[in-house]
């Protein structure tokens, strides 16, 4: 008896209630340009720029003779329609760079989730159990992006931000042989 289960599950960063037309990948399209920001900024916007990205999951599941197999698939997204810069003539190199490791992080921890969810063995009920899972990474994916912008003082503070930089570089260098 086949049993299929489909569940997609996209968490963004910061606007939950938007509905984003457009998206793509880390896979697709992992070094953004002042191009891929398309949004309009909130007024008030006490920053200069926002990257909108986060990672979702889709499974499926089906038991052959009692044993019960769960393919799970991570994405990590980037939202060009809700990601904005409020001086759209400005072509700062250095704030590209901070919302850039925002987008990194987010591909960092879809790696994560990429490598625990090939540990995983499905107990009785795997939409709970991934979702799960899922949440407890995704509350440290955001957890590290609200520290990263408290550290750099969202990439004001020039030495914290070399310092992340490097940081999340050498972890995506660790996950990429993983993922």
């Amino acid at each position: 008896m086949k049993i299929l289960f489909s569940c997609i599950l996209l968490i963004l960063s910061f606007n939950f209630n938007d509905d984003p037309r457009e998206r793509f990948s880390y896979q697709e399209h992992s070094q953004l340009t002042w191009q891929d920001f398309k949004g309009v900024p909130p007024q008030g916007a006490h920053h200069f720029a926002s990257v909108n990205c986060g990672m979702g999951y889709s499974f499926s599941s089906k038991s052959i003779d009692d044993d019960l197999k769960v393919d799970v698939q991570v994405t990590s997204y980037f939202y060009p329609q809700l990601s904005w810069k409020k001086n759209i003539n400005e072509s700062n190199a250095a704030l590209l760079a901070h919302e850039q490791l925002h987008w990194d992080i987010s591909e960092l921890y879809a790696r994560k989730l990429r490598a625990a969810f090939t540990k995983y063995v499905p107990q009785k009920d795997p939409k709970k159990e991934i979702d799960f899972i899922f949440r407890k990474f995704e509350k440290d994916r955001q957890e590290l992006q609200s520290k990263y912008d408290r550290e750099t003082n969202h990439g004001l503070i020039k030495d914290a931000q070399e310092i992340w930089s490097i940081k999340i570089k050498e972890e995506l260098f660790k996950t990429s042989a993983e993922s």
